[in-house]
């Protein structure tokens, strides 16, 4: 596998909740400037000098996406190679008893895990990454962030 390196585009928020102890303090948030749907996606693998075409990798990634969603929803955690383990995570509200706890009132809602490997952790993408702020930011994103 080649190592790619990249920019990653950051915006300035400040935190603004009033009960926290770092209100008024200012971050840093990572910010997309382009979502790559799944066809573009697929082009962009083609381009690759891939000895595939865009009908097969579409083909293969469909069908991978169909088969990871069954494992997980069956219960299993999946690795995807050097990408990360994919599993199934809840959140949950407490309940003062195990008997006391029912799926319908405590979970809350069940999300998508990707837990990476040592080459897609976090100390070894931001060793790929340099880092540039956000141009222009725009009045509706500041008054939602």
């Amino acid at each position: 596998m080649t190592t790619s390196t990249g920019t990653i585009k950051y915006k300035k928020t400040q935190n603004t909740n009033s009960s926290s102890t770092f209100n008024g303090k200012w971050y840093g948030r990572a910010v997309q400037d382009r979502s790559v749907s799944f066809d573009e996606f697929i082009t962009h693998m083609a381009e690759h000098n891939s000895p595939y075409s865009r009908g097969v990798i579409s083909g293969v990634l469909t069908d991978m996406l169909q088969c990871l969603q069954e494992l997980v929803l069956d219960g299993k955690s999946v690795r995807l190679g050097e990408l990360g383990l994919v599993s199934i995570g809840l959140k949950t509200t407490p309940a003062d008893t195990a008997d006391a706890f029912t799926p319908s009132t405590n979970i809350k809602s069940v999300r998508l895990n990707i837990r990476n490997t040592k080459t897609w952790s976090n100390a070894e993408l931001k060793k790929l990454c340099k880092f540039s702020e956000l141009s222009e930011y725009s009045t509706a994103e500041s008054a939602s962030a």
